[in-house]
């Protein structure tokens, strides 16, 4: 009777263990990254080139340079919301965010910052004086679908005197709405807006950057929480990446290192 009763603690106590042990060993032995993109991806962190038919960007960049550690990157077409929900569902391992913009940030483990994402307001008219939202009302913004503007959500969501939210599928998409008065102003990093505006499409047109910062967040790779071995390899390549000058490099090389305003050519 006491061998049975321990037999059977034995097996309950490795059936709880089981898991965990899974877990384990596949973090341990995990070769592929399965990484989300906010389709058809933002330039310069990841965006989708129709010339190469892959995927370029400062992130693409990054993860090439861990390739010693026999880590590959698999890129799966999603967006900002479904993306969070993915790899909350471990459907998928990883993608670019910043924890500001999450439903729910205490789900997941972060990297060490990529880079900072600092957005400004566009438009094809000189700013007089900072940007402010108090001072514009009924004023349009073009956004970016399914993407999280804290600042300006509260001026949103007014039923009066607040800005007219004006969506759009991408950057590019933006400003080219601006350009055609679809909107009085658009909001984006100045890293998209260099390489999207600079662009010879937009040759003809004039973009002028608001005089502050609307806002300011740090981007991060964001993972499932058992991937922390992952986290470690990441921590140390990005902290190289970053203090050896790539991340630069890999910034000027997929947006430019053009200033605003940005004129005619």
């Amino acid at each position: 009777m006491f061998l049975r009763h321990n037999k059977t603690k034995l097996i309950l106590l490795a059936l709880v263990l089981l898991p965990s042990s899974l877990h384990a060993t596949t973090t341990a032995k995990q070769t592929t990254i399965l990484f989300a993109v906010n389709t058809p991806g933002s330039a310069p962190y990841l965006y989708y080139d129709v010339t190469t038919g892959k995927y370029q960007g400062v992130v693409v960049d990054f993860f090439n340079t861990i390739a010693q550690h026999k880590l590959t990157v698999s890129y799966l077409d999603s967006n900002r919301a479904r993306s969070e929900q993915l790899v909350h569902t471990s459907a998928v391992d990883a993608f670019l965010s910043s924890p500001n913009w999450l439903e729910h940030p205490d789900d997941f483990i972060y990297s060490v910052p990529l880079m900072r994402h600092d957005s400004y307001m566009y438009k094809t008219s000189e700013f007089s004086e900072p940007f402010d939202a108090t001072k514009l009302n009924g004023s349009s913004v073009c956004t970016r679908y399914g993407f999280v503007y804290p600042v300006l959500q509260p001026f949103f969501d007014m039923h009066e005197n607040g800005l007219v939210r004006v969506n759009s599928s991408s950057h590019e998409t933006m400003a080219t709405m601006l350009t055609k008065g679809r909107c009085e102003f658009a909001i984006m990093s100045e890293q998209n807006a260099r390489s999207i505006m600079f662009n010879e499409k937009f040759c003809s047109n004039t973009f002028y950057q608001s005089l502050n910062v609307i806002n300011g967040v740090e981007l991060v790779f964001v993972l499932r929480p058992e991937l922390v071995d992952l986290q470690a390899v990441i921590n140390e390549a990005l902290t190289k990446f970053v203090n050896s000058g790539a991340r630069e490099e890999a910034l000027k090389r997929h947006s430019g290192d053009a200033s605003f305003p940005k004129g005619k050519c």
